[in-house]
């Protein structure tokens, strides 16, 4: 191979790269600005609920936990003093398991699409465990919680906090909430989903082309 050739293709291999970088980096600035405007959104939600006379549990708080599951969370002495207590949360619904009359599911302060294709980190998670008889499906809108907080101590734990007996509402009063809608594309490893085996379990094709 001819040294100008050679050099042509380095060339073109580095304006790739640059171009490739530059776009990874937009991306990146977009998915920060998209989790910015959600934290804003739920504080602009926690304050509202607060000038109505509710005493909420503040995310700047909980997010004060340090450790990790394996060794096992140290948590703030103001956190502390929560546990045992019916708390009010405000924050995104993500699917333990499945999206539809779900009897469990996990809240972070912003929704899962925001960590930038990674795990959130284990003080951004709480456990919300359902009142008994009663179910929910997945909403994309942020809702206010309320329920017993449980703080789970020791190494080894599945996660640092739960809401235990819990029950919930659309986040702004007076609002409401909507099933959140997912891709099939998004469900499946191959992206060619062929039957209702392959989708999320309480989760069927027909509830793609609803409306509602």
């Amino acid at each position: 191979m001819k040294r100008r050739t050679r050099r042509d293709i380095s060339i073109f291999i580095a304006i790739v790269a640059v171009i490739g970088g530059i776009v990874f980096f937009n991306a990146q600035l977009g998915r920060r600005g998209l989790a910015d405007d959600f934290e804003k959104l739920r504080e602009r939600l926690e304050q509202a609920r607060l000038n109505s006379g509710i005493q909420l549990l503040r995310w700047e708080l909980v997010r004060t936990t340090k450790g990790s599951l394996r060794g096992g969370g140290k948590f703030n002495p103001e956190l502390v003093a929560q546990n045992g207590k019916e708390v009010f949360m405000i924050g995104f619904m993500v699917p333990n398991e499945t999206y539809r009359a779900v009897t469990e599911f996990l809240m972070l302060p912003i929704p899962i699409e925001c960590y930038f294709c990674q795990l959130p980190p284990s003080r951004d998670v709480l456990w919300i465990k359902l009142r008994p008889g009663q179910t929910a499906d997945i909403s994309p809108e942020p809702v206010l919680i309320r329920g017993t907080l449980t703080l789970h101590e020791g190494p080894g734990v599945k996660f640092f906090y739960s809401l235990e007996n819990a029950t919930f509402e659309a986040a702004e009063d007076g609002g409401h909430l909507t099933k959140k809608r997912i891709k099939f594309q998004h469900m499946v490893p191959n992206h060619k989903p062929t039957n209702d085996s392959d989708l999320l379990p309480g989760y069927t094709e027909k509830d793609e082309n609803k409306t509602d």
